[in-house]
């Protein structure tokens, strides 16, 4: 694991403080809720429908926070932006909101319900201040607002996996969905891992900079008490169809 040099005591602290508060996401009450309820189809196509529009708008955050970073920093962004937008041709694998409407087949979805289907005002809300807080201060909080749901997604940072794992898990043990055959679950599932460590890269070239690790952790953790906001919204949203 490559989260902290050992020979800096503030990054390693960072990273403990890290690791402790993007574990501390999956004790919330929303996080509990929203993996603890019990799944039928139609909540499955409001999770999936609904997170969609939170996909796209993880490109959109990822845009803005680039723009406003220096050069180094811009580079490692495009990096990981390529998986998430075109896909990786080396390992066969297309973007990964193809995967998402392509997986979703399994639930009963076809890409015109990705087209035609309404954002829920949950999701708007959400999505609007996901988009303030990346574009409204310093470009180190900025990134690492957006490397943060890579950090609480990645199974190297978070004790039993991230969320694509736990949800695609229970897709799996609740619908009869197999693991292997959710595409986009298990690609991020996989290639999270990989991206969290951006944050680690950044907090090393960047920690001497006027204010730091501080606006790095100051934005991770807005972005961790907007993301339990949205996974709250996202079980009521949810819970409105019956079992």
């Amino acid at each position: 694991m490559t989260t902290a040099t050992k020979a800096d005591p503030d990054l390693e602290k960072f990273a403990r403080e890290t690791r402790a508060l993007a574990n501390a996401q999956y004790d919330s009450r929303q996080y509990r809720r929203i993996l603890s309820m019990p799944l039928n189809m139609a909540r499955a196509r409001v999770y999936t429908l609904q997170k969609a529009f939170w996909n796209l708008n993880r490109r959109d955050c990822w845009a803005f926070a680039q723009g406003h970073a220096p050069m180094d920093v811009k580079k490692l962004i495009w990096e990981h932006e390529e998986d998430e937008l075109a896909g990786n041709k080396a390992r066969g694998v297309e973007d990964h909101y193809s995967l998402q409407v392509r997986q979703s087949r399994e639930i009963g979805l076809a890409a015109a319900d990705f087209r035609d289907t309404p954002m829920r005002e949950g999701t708007r809300m959400c999505l609007y201040s996901y988009l303030h807080l990346v574009n409204s201060g310093h470009w180190l909080k900025s990134v690492a607002a957006c490397a943060a749901l890579e950090v609480s997604n990645s199974s190297e940072w978070v004790d039993g996996g991230g969320m694509s794992y736990r949800m695609g898990k229970r897709f799996e043990s609740q619908l009869g969905i197999p693991f292997e055959k959710q595409l986009n679950a298990k690609e991020h599932a996989e290639v999270d891992v990989e991206h969290a460590h951006m944050l680690m890269q950044i907090a090393r070239a960047h920690r001497g900079a006027p204010g730091g690790l501080g606006l790095m952790m100051e934005g991770m953790v807005e972005s961790w008490e907007l993301d339990r906001v949205w996974k709250g919204l996202l079980a009521d949203m949810m819970e409105e169809i019956p079992v």
